[in-house]
């Protein structure tokens, strides 16, 4: 779809008012001579300029000198810095785990200090996840607190910290568990670094509504408990406790971030897109929202130490319930209505794979209490989550505010489209494996070919961008 002038204006007000406007108290570094001023993505271009701008917002990058594309880029925002590495982490934990499916479909798997499988789901859940939720944090966060912004080279050291940690986790899972267990301690101090700077910002704001800000910091802070008992699992080589720190952090750090984030911005994003939606969000959908998400993450362990019928089918009324609060959420933040506006539209979608994981989740349950386990979707409830919502969720803010930040249309143009529904497609293939198990043995490469073909060309044109300066001149 075009995008329409009328669609991007108001979208474009709305996001400067939330998350993009620069912050003058660090300007950008200055723009070396030879920049080309773009046109692409002036306000005030006629309509037939700005739709020629919406498909091709990234056009004039080719123009750039080569000079311009500098490290030094990345110190001019904290969002362009932890992005970067976002990307970074990205690529590296999805190539990784590219190599390991090609080598065990070929029959030549590589030797490892501990299962694939723990280490994958631990890099999924923190190599690239977080350093995007900081880079939000630290852009968006003090927006909402009414406080200064940090600098990028505020935030430096711990980020290389964080990053340097996966490479030495990654290392130590072909070399020693030790490693990989040290890695895990350090980017708990990487992350404790990062969050005192964020609580400081906290404790310095006025403002009188923190509920958003408060809650992030309060699930960051149990995704950093996470590392601890993950380490503690490698070290010990004891799935238990590898068990318990992917629960820790899916179902109390990530998914409440995720579901803290949509409440205050979809509905307000929404509202400035679409007219006769207003932006509903009421403090006690979110309350709400955290209650589905953790209760998810305990109930399990209830009905594990409880063994008893009852809780079995608590567990399906519990997640069936809260999937049909998520659609009925979905449908009132306007979820159709969002399909005229691309941007827009990878949101809600993305929020949509949220129900659908909870109603995956009831599908489980509903089965083993029947004495149907070969009826069990396996694993599909889960990648629908991580693959489905928190993918699809993060393709769709990320690319947003680095639009935002950057001087650039916030549409989305046609090659963000087709990699938006490229990944929708890995996520099908994924839920595919568990469905069709006999078709696992091209399921699961393809899942894995698809997720790439779908994020690595966003990492990399993302990761240019964030090595350059804005083509409009402006700081941040």
């Amino acid at each position: 779809m075009t995008q329409g002038a009328s669609q991007s204006r108001p979208d474009s007000h709305a996001v400067r008012a939330e998350v993009s406007k620069p912050e003058p108290a660090h300007p950008a570094p200055s723009i070396p001579q030879g920049r080309v001023e773009s046109a692409l993505v002036a306000p005030s271009l006629p309509q037939g300029e700005r739709k020629r701008a919406a498909a091709l917002p990234l056009v004039e990058e080719r123009f750039f000198p080569a000079a311009t594309t500098s490290l030094r880029w990345l110190l001019a925002a904290p969002h362009r810095l932890y992005f970067f590495f976002g990307m970074l982490g990205l690529s590296t934990a999805s190539l990784w785990w590219l190599v390991q499916i090609a080598a065990r479909t070929t029959g030549h798997p590589p030797t490892l200090e501990l299962p694939p499988a723990w280490l994958h789901g631990w890099l999924m859940l923190n190599a690239f996840l977080p350093f995007f939720m900081f880079g939000f944090l630290f852009t968006a966060g003090p927006k909402w607190l009414n406080v200064t912004a940090p600098s990028a080279r505020d935030v430096l050291r711990p980020g290389l910290l964080a990053l340097a940690a996966f490479v030495l986790a990654l290392i130590g899972a072909h070399a020693s568990l030790q490693l990989v267990a040290i890695g895990a301690l350090l980017l708990a101090v990487a992350w404790s670094l990062l969050l005192a700077r964020f609580y400081r910002l906290i404790r310095a704001s006025r403002v009188r509504d923190q509920v958003h800000a408060r809650l992030v910091l309060a699930a960051f802070t149990l995704g950093t408990l996470a590392h601890l008992v993950f380490a503690a699992g490698a070290a010990q080589l004891d799935q238990r406790w590898i068990h318990s720190a992917e629960m820790l952090t899916i179902w109390f750090f990530v998914a409440p971030v995720f579901v803290t984030v949509a409440h205050r911005l979809i509905p307000f994003f929404t509202a400035n897109v679409v007219p006769l939606l207003d932006a509903w969000r009421p403090l006690w959908l979110l309350w709400t929202f955290l209650v589905i998400v953790a209760g998810h993450g305990v109930l399990p362990v209830i009905a594990i130490l409880g063994s008893s019928p009852f809780f079995s089918a608590l567990r399906v009324a519990f997640d069936a319930a809260g999937a049909a609060l998520l659609f009925f959420v979905a449908w009132r933040w306007g979820v159709v209505q969002s399909l005229r506006n691309r941007l827009l539209a990878m949101l809600h979608l993305g929020f949509l794979w949220l129900g659908i994981a909870l109603a995956l989740y009831a599908w489980n349950a509903a089965m083993l209490l029947a004495g149907l386990p070969q009826g069990s979707l396996g694993l599909a409830p889960l990648h629908a989550l991580t693959m489905g919502f928190f993918a699809s969720t993060m393709l769709a803010m990320v690319a947003r505010v680095t639009a935002g930040h950057s001087g650039r249309a916030l549409v989305a143009d046609d090659f963000t489209w087709l990699l938006y529904w490229t990944l929708q497609a890995a996520v099908l293939a994924r839920l595919g494996v568990d469905a069709f198990p006999s078709q696992s043995v091209w399921l699961t490469p393809a899942a894995i070919a698809l997720w790439c073909a779908a994020l690595l060309p966003w990492a990399v044109r993302s990761a240019l961008i964030y090595l350059r300066p804005r083509p409009d001149g402006r700081p941040g």
